[in-house]
Order: C-alpha cells, then sequence, then structure tokens
C-alpha cells in the first residue's frame, strides 16, 4: 500500500513556544508519530519473538508516557484558549478509540464462534464486555492473575488491559487538570500525584504484584511522568512567563540518551515482575528524556523519528495494537488445534492481524474520528456497532456449551479433591474442567496438623504415606483403595501446588510463608513419628527437571530427609502431558475435531517430554545410590508406538486436563501399584 494512501489529520503535536495570540495553534510534530512507531514495534516484536525481545512489553510504558503528554497538552491548550469543553473532550476521545476497538471485539468474537471452540467463544464474549467498557484490567486480574500465564496468553482480548488503564486516565486526570487549572500549583501538585502513585507501586510489586501490574493507581505514574513535561511546556495562561530551554546540546543529547534506555528496555528488562519499581524508570524517563529532545522538532532524534516509515507506522499504531494480539492467539490456538506449530500460528496470527489493522484503519479508524460536517451520523454509526458488541458479547456469554456434544465418552471424574490437605482443584477454575465430575471435598482446615488424611485400614499408625502435589491427588482414591484391600493403615500429606521438596512454598494451598512453614513442619514431624514401611513420592517433575542439576539435587535432599524413617521410597514417574493447551477442554477438543475432519485427533506429548525423560534418568541414578528409592514407571501405558499419547480407549477417557489423569485413567495403573504396595506388605510381614 503506497504511503500516500495512508494521510489524515495529524493527530500528535507540540504547542508553539512563540508568545501569540489566543488563538495559538497545534502544531504537527512528525516525531511523536516516530516515537509510537518505536513502541509498537516492541510490543510486536515482543508478542512473535518474546525469546528474541524479551523486554519488547515495555513498548506499553512508553505508550504510557506518550499518552500522558498528549493529552495533556491538549487540554492545557483548550484551556489556555479558554474553549475546553470536558463532553467535547470525552466525545473526541470516544470517536478516535471506540470504532476501531468495537470492530476488534467483534471480529475476534466472530471468528471464534465460527472456527474455534465454544467455550472459547463464550470466554471471549465475557472479556469483550469489559473491554468495550474499559475495564479489561479489573477483569483479567480477577480471572487471570499474572501476566504470564497460560491462561493469561491465551485471552485474545490480554492487550486491552492497557487500553483500559489509559482509558481510566482520560477520564479521571483531565477532570483533575480542569480544577486545578487556576491554581499556581498544578505543576507540583501533578508530581504529587507521581510520587504518590510511584511509591504504590514499589509498594505494591512485593505484597500485591499482578495488582501492581494492571491497576491505574500504580500505573498512573506513567502517564503521569508525560503530563509534568506537558504542563512544564505550556502554560495554563499567557500572563505566565516562558520557562527557558535547554542548550541545544544537552537537548540533542538527552534525545539519544532517551532513545538508548528505552531500546535498551527491549533487550534487558525480561520479565513482569522486574518492570515494576525501578526498572520501569528505563522506559519512562527514556521516553521523557526523547520527548524533550523531539518536541520542538530540531535534533537528530526528531529528524531520525520523521522519517516517512516510523511516522506512518506511528499513524498505524494503534490499529496494529489493537489488532495483532487477537489475530496471533488465535492463529497459534488453530494452529494446535490441527497438528501445526505455534511459530507457523503466530507468523500466519501477526499477517493477518497486520493486514486488518490498515483495513480498520483505513475504513473504521479515519472515517468514524472525523469531526466535521456527517459527525451525528458518524455518531449514529458507533452507537449501533457498540449495541451490536454489546449485545453479541452478553448472549454469547451466556451461553453453556456442552464439552461432549456428540456423546463420545463417559463423563470423567476426578476424586483428588478428596485426599488434599490444602485447597485442591475447583471445578470453577477454567472451562477444562467444564464436564469433570467433582466430589465435594469435606469442610476442613489446617488438617495437616492432625496428620493429614489418615485411614486406618490396617488398625495402626499409617504404614503407607502419599507426598505430593495435585499429581499425588489424582492417584489418591486408587492408592487409598489399594491400602484398603491390602489392610494397610494410609495417610495422604499432599496439597494443589505444593511441591513434595522441602520447602514447599507459598502457593495455592498455603497463600502464606507461616503456613507453608506449618505444613512443611508438620510432615516431617508425622514421617518421623510414624517410620512408615513406604513413603509415595507424586509431583509433576517436568516443573523441576529442566535444569538436572538442580533436580538432582532436590531429589536428593528429599530422600535424604526421609530415608532415615521408611525402608521404601517409591517415586511415580510422570504420565505424558498433551500438546493441546493448559486450558482447553479435551473433550470438546476431541469432539471438536472429530464433526471436521471424520477422526480422532492423535495428540502428541508437549514441548516438556525431554524433560520428563531426564527426570526418569534422574531418578534411577538416584535409586542407584540409595537402596530405599524405587522408581514405578507408570508413564509407557499412556505412550504410543507412533510417539502420540493414549488418552482414550472406547467410551473411556483417561485425562482430565491435559497433564492430570481422570479416575478412569488411574485405573489403567492399578495393576502396577498393587504389586508395588503389595510387596510392601509382604516385606513388612517377614520383618
Amino acid at each position: 500500500m503506497p504511503l500516500q494512501a495512508i494521510q489524515i489529520e495529524p493527530p500528535p503535536y507540540v504547542i508553539s513556544r512563540e508568545r501569540t495570540s489566543v488563538a495559538d495553534s497545534m502544531k504537527y510534530a512528525p516525531s511523536l508519530d516516530g516515537l509510537r512507531a518505536v513502541a509498537i514495534l516492541a510490543v510486536l516484536g515482543f508478542h512473535a519473538m518474546p525469546s528474541a525481545l524479551k523486554g519488547g512489553f515495555t513498548g506499553v510504558d512508553v505508550f504510557f508516557v506518550l499518552s500522558g503528554y498528549l493529552i495533556t497538552s491538549v487540554i492545557l491548550h483548550d484551556i489556555r484558549n479558554g474553549n475546553f469543553s470536558m463532553p467535547e473532550f470525552y466525545l473526541r476521545r470516544i470517536q478516535r478509540l471506540l470504532p476501531n476497538a468495537v470492530a476488534m471485539v467483534t471480529f475476534t468474537l466472530a471468528v471464534y464462534l465460527i472456527c474455534l471452540l465454544p467455550s472459547m467463544a463464550v470466554q471471549v464474549a465475557k472479556h469483550g464486555l469489559w473491554a468495550i467498557f474499559n475495564l479489561s484490567n479489573v477483569y483479567i486480574l480477577r480471572s487471570f492473575g499474572g501476566y504470564w500465564g497460560d491462561s493469561a496468553t491465551c485471552a485474545p482480548l490480554l492487550h486491552t488491559w492497557s487500553l483500559a488503564v489509559e482509558e481510566q486516565f482520560y477520564l479521571a486526570f483531565p477532570l483533575t487538570l480542569w480544577l486545578l487549572s487556576r491554581r499556581v500549583s498544578i505543576f507540583a501538585v501533578t508530581i504529587g500525584f507521581l510520587l504518590v502513585s510511584f511509591a504504590l507501586n514499589i509498594y505494591g510489586t512485593g505484597s500485591h504484584p499482578s495488582a501492581t501490574f494492571y491497576l491505574l493507581p500504580t500505573r498512573a505514574w506513567e502517564p503521569l511522568v508525560g503530563a509534568v513535561f506537558a504542563i512544564y511546556r505550556v502554560p495554563v495562561s499567557t500572563n505566565q512567563p516562558l520557562r527557558s530551554t535547554k542548550a541545544a546540546l544537552a537537548t540533542e543529547l538527552a534525545g539519544w540518551v532517551g532513545l538508548a534506555l528505552i531500546v535498551a528496555g527491549f533487550f534487558f528488562i525480561k520479565k513482569a515482575s522486574s518492570l515494576h519499581g525501578a526498572a520501569a524508570l528505563a522506559p519512562a524517563i527514556g521516553a521523557l528524556a526523547l520527548l524533550v529532545s523531539i518536541a520542538d522538532g530540531t535534533t537528530g532524534p526528531a529528524r531520525l523519528l520523521s522519517k516517512p516509515l516510523p511516522v506512518l507506522i506511528g499513524k498505524l499504531s494503534y490499529s496494529l495494537y489493537l489488532w495483532h494480539w487477537p489475530m496471533i492467539v488465535i492463529g497459534k490456538t488453530y494452529a494446535e488445534l490441527i497438528g501445526l506449530s505455534q511459530r507457523v500460528g503466530t507468523t500466519l496470527g501477526l499477517s493477518a492481524g497486520i493486514v486488518l489493522a490498515l483495513i480498520a484503519y483505513r475504513l473504521i479508524e479515519r472515517p468514524l474520528r472525523k469531526r466535521g460536517p456527517g459527525r451525528h451520523r458518524r455518531l449514529l454509526m458507533l452507537g449501533t456497532a457498540f449495541a451490536v458488541c454489546l449485545l453479541a458479547c452478553l448472549g454469547v456469554s451466556l451461553r453453556h456449551p456442552v464439552a461432549d456434544a456428540l456423546g463420545m465418552f463417559d463423563r470423567p471424574a476426578l476424586d483428588g479433591q478428596l485426599y488434599g490437605v490444602g485447597d485442591v482443584l475447583r471445578t470453577s477454575v477454567a472451562t477444562r474442567y467444564a464436564d469433570v465430575l467433582f466430589p465435594e471435598p469435606p469442610a476442613q482446615t489446617h488438617i495437616w496438623k492432625s496428620g493429614g488424611i489418615v485411614h486406618d485400614w490396617g488398625r495402626g499408625k499409617p504404614r503407607v504415606v502419599v507426598l505430593g502435589s495435585s499429581h499425588a491427588l489424582m492417584y489418591g482414591r486408587l492408592i487409598d483403595d489399594i491400602c484398603k484391600k491390602e489392610g494397610l493403615s494410609v495417610a495422604f500429606l499432599s496439597a494443589n501446588g505444593a511441591p513434595v521438596f522441602f520447602p514447599a512454598g507459598v502457593g495455592v494451598s498455603f497463600p502464606t510463608l507461616a503456613l507453608s512453614q506449618d505444613f512443611d513442619a508438620a510432615r516431617r514431624k508425622w514421617i518421623s513419628e510414624w517410620n512408615p514401611d513406604a513413603v509415595l513420592v507424586v509431583d509433576r517433575w517436568d516443573n523441576y527437571a529442566g535444569s538436572r542439576g538442580d533436580f538432582d539435587r532436590k531429589l536428593r535432599e528429599l530422600v535424604g530427609e526421609l530415608a532415615p524413617h521408611t525402608r521404601n521410597i517409591i517415586v511415580l514417574s510422570q504420565v505424558p502431558a498433551l500438546r493441546v493447551g493448559e486450558n482447553l477442554n479435551l473433550r470438546e477438543f476431541v469432539t471438536w475435531h472429530f464433526k471436521r475432519f471424520g477422526r480422532l485427533p492423535s495428540i502428541v506429548p508437549d514441548a516438556n517430554e525431554s524433560a520428563r525423560r531426564s527426570s526418569i534418568a534422574t531418578i534411577e541414578a538416584i535409586a542407584r545410590d540409595f537402596r530405599q528409592v524405587q522408581l514405578v514407571r507408570v508413564d509407557p501405558i499412556f505412550c504410543l508406538e507412533d510417539g502420540s499419547v493414549r488418552y482414550s480407549l472406547g467410551r473411556s477417557f483417561f485425562y482430565a486436563d491435559n497433564n492430570h489423569l481422570s479416575d478412569v485413567g488411574t485405573e489403567q495403573v492399578r495393576p502396577i501399584l498393587t504389586r508395588a504396595i503389595g510387596a510392601i506388605k509382604r516385606a513388612g510381614s517377614q520383618n
């Protein structure tokens, strides 16, 4: 598409420093569009190749600073000229931002309805309701928690959190600015707001990291950085003296240093947790320094960013930001469903997102943002589109899709909740468990203090103790039944999300360090008092085996703690995890695939299969060094000759999600565990 075909009325501007009449006008600064280009290219690069541009997400922080500068400049300009109107300000914001956003949400929902799983469309619709009202950051915090979790990175509207923060800032700050506009202290008061927000950010990073990342009070300091500079540059009244400008050399140097800080952040800030607090100053101060340099349009950085290509990309930046992420998620999701690699899906999705961004910019964003003749008609079109999007999201969000619509399988069950001593798997967690039968867990708190869940099948202290995470819980019913038939008392000291290793650490089952430490002390106490015949150790080993040396050290330390108190330490291998995504409902996927292709899908293990194999080698090596240690291989039962996973047989479905077995799945392991536990009883009888 030729550059000339994409020209619009320029939104970025600077304020003239010359003292003129009240009719002073906003002067277009193409370098500000160039700065937008730097930010959006970083975000696109991070989403397309996160390992290559690990800090590209800090482009959003550059956007925040730039937005604060621009929005404050336009408000102060209008106040100075005596024509500021709060309704008109918000109407311009609506025309500028809402049309393309509504189109993106509607289109994304339509694609999910037509091409992907019904339950996925329901989740998109629920998120869309919050997104179009600029509350996406609140929804994401409530629904997904952290920015980097699998459930978050699979959400096609995840990126709208930053738009929500900006819109919330636009809602609150202009009114504050207008109320303070007649006060001499406006500059100092704004700096005060900035410092308070930054202090909240520093404090919240440790205590509430997800809320600190997503919510306006701890994010406002970034747009306020830009706002402070705008207040410095734009006098509220022509009676105020003009402030002196920086020396030309210092201004030039500030621009290059600022650009270097921004680019360095793209490569050296590696994860969101390091973004908060001091590390966030790099992109924020970099953006501020660059604004100082390019605002007058005469420096080297200003000339660089005013080149035609960066200016063009900057003008497209909002549309690119809106459309690229949903298409990447759709591409990756669909690629996984049909057996292609995520890289292929990402490439195709990003390409589609760029094309759709260009189309939406030309056909939606440009026409509907105009304020001249026909504005009433354009607002009516926007209102209609908003109503259609709202009704579509509302209607789809109320659906209750059936996972196994064809009735191909018996409904799977997972009784693991009955054997957890902390918080356990909950049926409301995600769509992946929509059709899984969960028992109602008994009301109990801190049960580990009294020995955990103990079943006295042998009329004595426990001879078998089960330690582990949710992977131990999923075998709970099977182990309990085998021990009952063998007449062995058994105790369960397992908890969802708690590593089998010491220390268990803070997590969903033990939300505070004190509770986690109490749990560790209780495990040590009961095992040392009971001296059981066997301790069964079960966990998701691929969480640790990526670093083989670290896994070997942790497991040896655990064995060293257990060995003085038991004759047998039985370690179960991990079953294959399926390459379908952690949040996908497997029965729904299998049904979807069967309806489209007329056959059941072949599902292969996920990318951590090499780590699981490495864990087996590590456990075998430790078993050679410790006579008490025995490795029980349960994984071969679920491996087929062609390298795929045996996830079902007839009407039986062996998996509850991509890495946990259902009750009927664990039944496939019964012969192996019966032999292992039976051997414990026979050895104990001989002694």
